[in-house]
């Protein structure tokens, strides 16, 4: 399952806009302009919220939690050290591999793929290219490749 995101990057006032590979609207991605911490949430064709992605403000490593009706499924943060930066997910046994500042990664379980996350040359725009192996991970994925995006303008700032 392949979805394209025709963004830069994810700013606190944009909504985006995700497609499948027959361009139909598959997610829009919107932001709570009032809330304490960031929140993100993620709503289905029918605009029914599927995923929310909320920052936590603990300790000195920023994070988010991944919630799905309510309950905790994931939690992404940044772990830095002295050579390159890796982001941790928590509750899945997930890694990632690649380049996340390059916009270039895998998700992976072990030495499985899945999923792929790119940015699509020629195209008009900034476009990327977020590939499912299983249809069933396509959610959790898109909500860490979001919390990713958040982590990464946390940082900027």
């Amino acid at each position: 399952m392949k979805l394209y995101i025709k963004e830069k990057r994810f700013s606190w006032r944009d909504q985006l806009i995700v497609r499948d590979e027959q361009n139909q609207l598959v997610y829009k991605i919107k932001s709570e302009r009032i809330s304490i911490g960031n929140k993100v949430h993620i709503y289905d064709h029918n605009e029914k919220k599927v995923l929310s992605i909320e920052e936590k403000k603990i300790g000195l490593v920023p994070k988010y939690a991944i919630y799905q009706q309510g309950e905790k499924i994931a939690t992404v943060k940044k772990e830095s050290n002295l050579f390159s930066s890796d982001y941790e997910i928590d509750k899945v046994n997930w890694k990632i591999k690649g380049n996340v500042e390059k916009e270039d990664y895998e998700i992976k379980s072990g030495f499985s793929e899945i999923a792929s996350f790119k940015k699509k040359w020629f195209s008009y725009g900034d476009a990327y290219v977020l590939d499912c192996k299983e249809e069933k991970d396509g959610q959790l994925v898109l909500g860490i490749v979001i919390a990713i995006w958040c982590l990464q303008i946390d940082e900027e700032k």
